[in-house]
Formats: C-alpha cells, structure tokens, sequence
C-alpha cells in the first residue's frame, strides 16, 4: 500500500489496532500477519508527527471513524490516569492542565462548559475548547493530541493525487475484505478476524453525550465533517452503496454539517503544522 495512517499492521502479530486518539474496537487476528498481504502492504507509517511515507506512495491507508466519536475518543484517550502519572509524569502533567485549569472533566463537561455559548467556565477556557477542536494549539500541547492531528492535517499532508484506502472503524471487517478483494488476495492471504469485545458500559460517563453536546460538537467540527466526507469520498475501495451508508448515519448524527459544503468557521490554515511536523 505504500503508506498507512495509524495502522500498525506490520508492527503487532495479534491485534488490529484501528483508529485515532483511542480504539473503541478492535479486531483479534487468528492467523499470523507474515501470510497476510494487506500486512506485508502496508510498509510505512504516517501518524502524528511520524511521516516516513514517500510522496510516491502507490496508496494511502486511511483509518476513519465519524468526527464526533473520534473527538470524543481522543479526549478520553489523552487524560491521564495514575499509571501515566507514575511512568509518563511529564506527559501526564502537561496533559492534566487541559482537563484541570478549566471545568472540563468529561467530554460532557468540556463541550457544555467550554463550547455552547451559555457556557459556565471563564472566557480564555471557552477560547481554549475552540481553538482546541479544530486543531489550533495554544497551550504547548496540553489539549489532546488527536484534535491537533486531524482529518484537515492528514488529508493536506499527502499528495493530492494520492490514491485512498479507507477502513472505517464501524465496518472494519467489511473495509479489510474491500480492500483484499481490490487486490485480488488469495484465501491463504487474507486476514483471519475475529471480533472481540468492545470496553466500556453504556453507564460509563466518560462516553456520555446529551443530544444538546452533539449538537454543538457538530457545529464545532463542521470543517472536520467536510475532510472526513472528502476521505470517504476519495475512498478506492468503497462502493456507491457503502459510501451512502456512512453519510446516512453521518447525517443521522449531525443532519446540518452532513450536508454542508461549507461552514462558518473559516478553515484554519495548517501550513506551519505541516512543515513542523511532516517536514515541509
């Protein structure tokens, strides 16, 4: 495949880690990854500030899923725990500032606080939470890595003549045989998956968003909707059918953004994220 993004194939024998900023799901591998041709493909990484991909990269891997789960995901992701306190402390400390100095304990907390209007937190938080979920950094990176990092940045980053893959987090199974089918895989070659068990309750409050949060995390990653329909759109290895699905229940999710082709936040400028992270 030339390059992939966030998708470690070729690095773990067991497990199929799949999406940014925090897996809700994944896939268990029964068979090895040597004897699968998608893994010995998939030779490069672009994730974050880790670009060793060529510019001629015969296709890109993209690993998706909706914005607003991808935002909440990385929010979790990011907020450290006891374990990160005692062996990452310098990363811990620098990421605590982001859920301490403002009232953003939850996703709940920081979209109800931090990004409806009636907020209940200071003026600089509420700057803060918007520049922050639209990838602007402001505070040395102490809000989540994946918001900086995201669709708008990896898209402008690869060539834009690039030939896309998509696997969507929400149809992992169904992407991966999409795109073994699309290189003519041999049986023998394929991926042996089995899916395991997602982690978390529906009564874990770090995973709770009221109707209202999704409403106004939708208008607040309105740009982030436009890339991530680009990605789909450009996706190889999508049919016209699985294409509508996804952007049904995009739309189901955020009905305004899904169908819009622009919206009222100008689109940031990433060019010194760009040459400060891929190196150009």
């Amino acid at each position: 495949l030339g390059c992939s993004l966030g998708f470690l194939l070729h690095c773990h024998d067991d497990v199929v880690g799949v999406g940014d900023g925090g897996d809700d799901a994944s896939i268990q591998m029964e068979n090895h990854t040597s004897s699968s041709l998608l893994a010995k493909l998939t030779t490069h990484i672009f994730h974050k500030d880790v670009y060793n991909c060529d510019d001629d990269a015969g296709y890109i891997l993209f690993i998706v899923r909706d914005p607003v789960a991808r935002a909440l995901s990385a929010f979790n992701y990011d907020k450290p725990n006891e374990i990160d306190f005692l062996h990452s402390p310098d990363w811990a400390k620098r990421k605590a500032h982001f859920y301490s100095d403002c009232p953003f304990y939850q996703m709940e907390d920081f979209v109800q606080n931090g990004l409806r209007e009636e907020g209940d937190s200071p003026d600089r938080c509420k700057r803060w939470a918007k520049k922050s979920i639209q990838g602007i950094n402001t505070h040395n990176h102490q809000n989540p890595d994946h918001w900086y990092f995201n669709y708008q940045y990896y898209l402008e980053a690869i060539p834009s003549d690039s030939k896309i893959l998509t696997i969507r987090n929400e149809r992992i199974e169904e992407d991966i045989r999409s795109i073994e089918d699309l290189f003519e895989c041999h049986e023998q070659e394929r991926l042996a998956l089995a899916k395991s068990a997602n982690v978390g309750s529906d009564q874990d409050r770090s995973l709770y968003l009221s109707d209202e949060s999704i409403s106004i995390l939708c208008q607040a990653l309105c740009n982030e909707i436009q890339f991530y329909k680009k990605i789909l759109h450009r996706a190889i290895n999508m049919s016209e059918d699985q294409l509508r699905v996804s952007l049904m229940e995009l739309e189901a999710k955020c009905p305004h953004e899904a169908i819009a082709e622009e919206c009222l936040d100008v689109i940031p400028d990433i060019s010194e994220k760009l040459r400060d992270n891929r190196g150009y």
